[in-house]
């Protein structure tokens, strides 16, 4: 989370005044925005379309916010909260969903991995079968809870995604001039610290979201400023697509935009701003 940060803040002030430059030279061909019908959701830094249930993408807020999870139409409507009973709001800063067990059931990752002042020894990821959507509040209190310890040191991250081919678990950094990929390899232990090794540097900064499609051909990264669409061929390995030419794709500029997803097809694509000065978040669909 840097909405106190002055450094960022003052990064953003400069973008917001080349705005309509940069939207103009970039903007999609269709765009719709959605302004969420809730309160509750002031910080969001994360986002995921349901593998489970058409039209239903899921967020969280991060530091400090409830260990919750909120289900949302594709229109920006809050439908349902799913809380994780026990469960700690660390910082929770991205979120995912992917195949998990022999069965590929589709699961909810959740990534508590900020750490702004780079401190924290462990940072963990939550993960629980993506649930039945039969009530406006259901409670998860069977999930795991992975725990984390990068190679090299601490660090501050905001963007996770998950491989659905072989369920690996990969991390972007966000504060490096060139920000790293690290990747968990699955299986992970449930009962020790699972070790994340850095695979690869990535010409960017600032990263604050990521996310991959359901086939794992198509990943995205995104950063303050912009998305990035890297393709990846079949058997091609993430770090192999990653290390590709990328594409360029249309973003309109959010205040404080820490959240990406593909939707359910990899089709189109969702963006999600944080509140700012009492407006709501604005849901933005990129199609």
């Amino acid at each position: 989370m840097e909405s106190t940060n002055t450094y960022i803040a003052s990064i953003l002030v400069v973008i917001s005044l080349l705005g309509l430059l940069g939207c103009a030279l970039v903007r999609a061909p269709r765009l719709d925005q959605y302004p969420l019908t809730t309160n509750e959701i002031l910080e969001a830094s994360g986002l995921a379309a349901s593998q489970k249930t058409p039209g239903i993408l899921y967020t969280h807020n991060d530091s400090g916010g409830e260990a919750t999870v909120y289900v949302l139409n594709c229109k920006g409507m809050l439908a349902a909260h799913i809380r994780l009973e026990g469960a700690n709001n660390q910082d929770w800063e991205d979120i995912a969903v992917a195949p998990h067990g022999k069965e590929k059931k589709s699961h909810i990752f959740v990534a508590d991995i900020g750490d702004n002042n780079a401190r924290r020894s462990l940072v963990s990821v939550y993960r629980f079968a993506e649930p039945a959507l039969t009530d406006t509040l259901i409670r998860v209190k069977n999930y795991d809870h992975i725990l984390i310890q990068y190679e090299d040191g601490a660090r501050d991250a905001e963007a996770l995604f998950v491989d659905p081919l072989n369920g690996d678990i990969y991390i972007i950094s966000k504060r490096e001039e060139n920000v790293g990929l690290y990747r968990v390899a699955y299986p992970y232990s449930l009962q020790d610290i699972n070790i994340a090794t850095k695979e690869m540097t990535l010409p960017l900064s600032y990263v604050t979201a990521a996310d991959i499609s359901p086939n794992g051909r198509k990943i995205l990264i995104k950063t303050y400023t912009s998305i990035y669409e890297y393709k990846r061929k079949k058997n091609q390995s993430v770090v192999k697509a990653l290390s590709g030419k990328s594409k360029q794709l249309p973003y309109y500029l959010e205040p404080q935009g820490e959240a990406v997803a593909w939707d359910a097809k990899a089709k189109s694509y969702f963006t999600l701003s944080e509140s700012v000065n009492d407006q709501p978040p604005i849901l933005y669909h990129y199609r």
